[in-house]
């Protein structure tokens, strides 16, 4: 789509791209093909420990790159033991991130600084387990996503072609990139919503922002400004 002049407002927002499936739904009419799918509602996460004298990990279920992320639970029987935060990795199996002590009270409050973008499979066991213990340890995630910039757009420009050869509806769900093949997965997070939506578009032509989201995105996460977000590639 040739550059033409975006519908901004003025408010602070913040996108993201979540590693969370959402799951999708029967495409819609007038999505151009792509999945309306299913938008997580806010929720606050890891407020609390799990239930007193039952093994548990707590984290809540987004962060951005940069952030502590606090990993609590609880771990019967194992006051003021060494413990040990672990994410899964996909290639070299359970790594070690940080390290702490259970309280005499059995609950346990890991700091993690994420600094690796995308979902994060994470777990609590013994600073000296057995192999066996830690593999039946409970297992939380936590989608972390990178910092950016963004705004939306449609009005003005319904009925136009994209640039991936959509028609640009109200209904049409996805987001521009200036480089990003068209159908590349994004997730996005926005005050706590998360979804995922392809790539349909190149954009935006403002050197001050790195994506556009479409209306019908827009709408579907209540994003009405244009300012800080965060992103990753869903793959």
């Amino acid at each position: 789509m040739q550059p033409r002049p975006r519908h901004r407002v003025a408010l602070a927002t913040v996108l993201c791209s979540a590693l969370a499936p959402c799951a999708p739904a029967a495409a819609a009419t007038g999505t151009g093909g792509s999945s309306m799918p299913e938008v997580i509602a806010p929720t606050a996460g890891a407020s609390g420990y799990g239930e007193p004298g039952e093994r548990s990990v707590v984290v809540a279920p987004t962060a951005m790159i940069g952030e502590v992320v606090h990993v609590r639970g609880t771990l019967p029987d194992a006051a003021r033991r060494r413990i040990v935060l672990q994410r899964l990795d996909a290639r070299r199996g359970w790594r070690n991130l940080a390290r702490s002590r259970v309280h005499r009270t059995e609950r346990y409050d890991i700091r993690w600084r994420a600094t690796i973008s995308g979902r994060a499979n994470l777990r609590v066991v013994l600073a000296r387990r057995r192999v066996s213990a830690a593999a039946a340890a409970p297992v939380a995630f936590v989608n972390v996503y990178r910092p950016s910039m963004a705004t939306y757009y449609g009005p003005g420009l319904f009925g136009n072609m994209t640039s991936c050869g959509q028609v640009l509806t109200p209904l049409l769900l996805g987001v521009a990139h200036r480089t990003l093949r068209c159908g590349a997965r994004v997730a996005i997070l926005y005050e706590g919503r998360e979804l995922i939506v392809p790539v349909v578009d190149r954009g935006p032509f403002d050197a001050d922002y790195d994506w556009d989201l479409t209306q019908a995105t827009a709408d579907a996460l209540g994003f009405t400004a244009s300012g800080a977000i965060g992103y990753v590639r869903v793959r």
